[in-house]
C-alpha cells in the first residue's frame, strides 16, 4: 500500500514528557545548520516517512484492538449459548 505522503510538520508543540520540543525543519534551524539543502531535504523525507509509518502502525494497532474486542464478544456469546444448552440437558 502506498499513499501520498503527508506534508512534513515543521515543529512539534510538546514533547512526550510535556516539555517543548525543538522545531523540526524550521527556517531558524535551517539557517544555523551546517547541512546542505539536499541533506535537509533527505532528513525531512526521513521525518515524513517516520511519521507515516507511525500513523500506519497506530491504525493497525487500533484495528487489532477492535478485532480482539469483537472476538471476545463472540466468545462470550458462544459461552452463554453453551451454558444454556447445558442447562436444558
Amino acid at each position: 500500500m502506498s499513499w501520498p505522503l503527508t506534508p512534513v510538520r515543521t515543529e512539534r508543540t510538546t514533547a512526550t514528557r510535556g516539555t517543548p520540543a525543538a522545531p523540526r525543519g524550521s527556517a531558524a534551524s535551517a539557517a544555523g545548520s551546517d547541512l546542505t539543502a539536499d541533506q535537509q531535504a533527505q532528513i525531512a523525507a526521513q521525518h515524513q516517512a517516520f511519521d507515516f509509518d507511525a500513523a500506519q502502525r497506530a491504525e493497525i494497532e487500533r484495528e487489532h484492538e477492535v478485532l480482539q474486542a469483537l472476538l471476545m464478544a463472540f466468545l462470550k456469546n458462544e459461552d452463554e449459548i453453551t451454558k444454556k444448552w447445558i442447562a436444558l440437558i
